[in-house]
């Protein structure tokens, strides 16, 4: 925060603390009355354990509620305080505990295992505190739920916000915890069924032998841990949500490139899967060949892409000749780039990164792929137009948690990098927005009506061909609507023609 806002900010809070009494707020502490679905848990134990993420929000939790109440200012009218960060154990606890037959802290999942609990899950908070007035104080509940050998067994991820009242009296944590705290709830209810199954097969396993970080990343349970007559259900989703696309002329000189990174766990680098990440690809790829008339070999098409692959097809920060250079006919080809996957800042804050499947969430800075290097080569190529479609965000936190493990992405501002003139890029967000996906997770919610909109729904004029304005104004009324109705955040696609904001 800078210096001006946070006198502003101070300022207010003492006015709040020596104005007359408030009215009472709505009693934030929400009854989580079961749904039906949720029954099937009644009869197991739950032991809770905190991820690294949810240590380091309770950190910065408990260092404004340590600065601000020393001026008497954050303490809500019912005498609570708003972030009051040794509230948020006992809310879980609440909340999961009207689910389960008990639900009780455990440090680790072995100890849980110890004292005899069928499940574990480990929960993982990100925070971004509003500032001054009219900002927006967001936060994501993020639970993984496993068996007690480690096996992973669903996961469910809750959203909530609240804007900052004027004059700004508090950070207006609570309500957003709250919204999120429930939303994650619901999400709950919408796996017991899952948490049910496997946790009453893991009834009596002996104590996880990893740690957490190790479990987090465990594959999904074999064939042989679910019921005999259900086949296990797919990690990644891999049917594109469009399949069919008004085919184009062919150009048989054009070059596309297709990333789809979405098994990040498998590397063991705590950084969560992009789970729509291959369906995505699969739509882009057909997208590619059908309407776009790009011949099937002319598709560099790259599954859980490594820094080494992205290297040696988009080149590096010191030779931009890789291996979609070597394609191109000079003054001919027109090129057509996608990614969907993980983008996060640079620890530091700033600086924009494609998250590569074998990055080190630690390390983004020497692991990730620039994306300043991205457009910077991709500009320099010989081609005659670049279009680059990107379903990633860099704020550092998706719809499955945090991608910087340990620091808190949520307080960086990033800044995108210029697009050189021969560029049209599309992404999913503005920097520091989220990007959603579909509630199933069965893609990106920007590539689904990215998809949806050159399918033809899109094409206002009936002309028989999708302009830029036309996709600009399509995408503002589906994706940003829905990612407003679904999850209460804002999410605005951007389009960027070379060389120009």
């Amino acid at each position: 925060m800078t210096a001006w806002p946070r006198l502003l900010m101070l300022a207010a809070l003492l006015l709040a603390a020596c104005a007359a009494p408030r009215e009472a707020p709505e009693d934030a502490r929400v009854a989580f009355t079961p749904a039906a679905t949720a029954g099937s848990l009644s009869a197991l134990t739950l032991g809770i354990v905190d991820g690294d993420s949810l240590h380091f929000a309770t950190g910065v939790l408990t260092g404004k509620h340590d600065m601000y109440t020393s001026l008497g200012a954050l303490a809500g009218p019912g005498g609570e305080a708003d972030v009051d960060p040794q509230q948020i154990p006992a809310d879980l606890g609440r909340a999961l505990g009207s689910r389960f037959k008990a639900a009780r802290k455990a440090a680790t999942a072995a100890e849980a295992a110890a004292r005899g609990d069928d499940v574990v899950v480990v929960i993982d908070i990100q925070v971004k505190l509003g500032a001054v007035s009219f900002d927006t104080t967001s936060v994501t509940v993020t639970g993984t739920f496993q068996g007690l050998d480690g096996t992973v067994i669903s996961k469910a991820v809750g959203n909530g916000r609240h804007e900052l009242p004027y004059p700004a009296t508090s950070f207006a944590f609570r309500p957003a915890w709250v919204a999120a705290l429930a939303d994650f709830m619901n999400r709950v209810d919408g796996i017991s069924a899952d948490i049910a199954s496997l946790g009453t097969q893991h009834r009596g396993a002996p104590p996880a032998a990893t740690s957490i970080a190790t479990a987090r990343a465990t594959a999904a349970p074999p064939m042989a841990a679910l019921p005999a007559a259900q086949p296990p259900p797919p990690r990644f989703p891999a049917q594109p949500v469009v399949a069919h696309f008004p085919r184009g002329p062919e150009r048989s000189d054009d070059v596309a490139v297709i990333v789809g990174n979405a098994d990040y766990s498998r590397q063991g680098k705590d950084i969560p899967d992009a789970k729509p990440a291959y369906a995505d690809a699969e739509g882009m790829r057909l997208y590619a060949t059908q309407t776009l008339g790009i011949r099937e070999g002319n598709v560099i098409f790259l599954r859980d892409a490594t820094g080494a692959q992205m290297i040696r097809v988009f080149g590096s920060d010191k030779d931009y000749r890789g291996q979609l250079y070597d394609w191109i006919r000079p003054g001919k080809s027109r090129v057509f780039v996608y990614y969907s996957g993980h983008g996060a800042p640079a620890t530091q804050g700033g600086s924009p990164y494609l998250i590569p499947v074998d990055a080190d969430a630690a390390r983004i800075e020497l692991s990730g792929y620039p994306l300043k290097t991205l457009y910077d080569n991709l500009g320099r190529l010989p081609a005659e137009h670049v279009t680059v479609v990107l379903e990633a965000c860099f704020s550092g936190v998706s719809p499955a948690g945090s991608v910087l493990g340990k620091a808190s992405p949520v307080f960086f501002e990033v800044k995108a990098p210029p697009v050189p003139a021969n560029l049209t890029v599309i992404t999913a967000g503005a920097a520091n927005q989220m990007a959603s996906w579909e509630q199933d997770e069965a893609s990106g919610l920007f590539t689904k009506y990215f998809l949806k909109g050159m399918a033809g729904e899109a094409d206002a004029d009936k002309d028989g061909r999708v302009t830029l304005d036309e996709l600009d104004h399509y995408l503002k009324d589906t994706l940003t609507y829905w990612a407003r109705r679904y999850y209460g955040r804002d999410q605005t696609a951007q389009i960027v023609t070379g060389g120009g904001r």
